[in-house]
């Protein structure tokens, strides 16, 4: 069965720009791409609020910033793992440790003022709630 989606076409080319200046910055920022990695994450629109989940494994929440400017939600932070390589008979090596930086842009409507997040086993959530677009009645003289 095929999930019904909300398509825009000029968010989903937004979300496009801001992936390929994700991995564009990544690749840029430091020679070996191996050290960097991207969380994976899942944004759900409700009727009030935006949620977006991040799977952060490993990474203390002390080692997560998350900003909000200029109608975009920013998630950075750094995982360490110093025992990858370090000791012997490592054969293989798939868990990325260092820096990552998400950006996802949202629409006007955001309450940024009452943005949350929680991070629980691995998993971050930041609660987005929405504000009541303005809307004013005028009368006709």
């Amino acid at each position: 069965m095929l999930a019904r989606m909300n398509v825009q076409p000029l968010g989903l080319w937004q979300e496009f720009h801001n992936d390929m200046q994700n991995w564009f910055s990544a690749a840029n920022s430091q020679l070996d791409s191996s050290a960097r990695w991207l969380p994976h994450v899942d944004i759900i629109e409700q009727s009030d609020h935006y949620l977006l989940t991040a799977d952060l494994p490993g990474v203390d929440r002390k080692d997560i910033e998350i900003v909000f400017a200029d109608r975009a939600l920013t998630l950075k932070g750094e995982r360490h793992n110093n025992s990858a390589g370090e000791q012997p008979g490592y054969k293989r090596i798939e868990r990325h440790d260092g820096c990552f930086q998400r950006t996802f842009r949202l629409p006007d409507n955001i309450n940024a003022e009452n943005i949350s997040a929680k991070n629980n086993n691995g998993v971050l959530e930041v609660h987005i709630p929405k504000q009541a677009k303005a809307q004013k009645k005028i009368a006709i003289q």
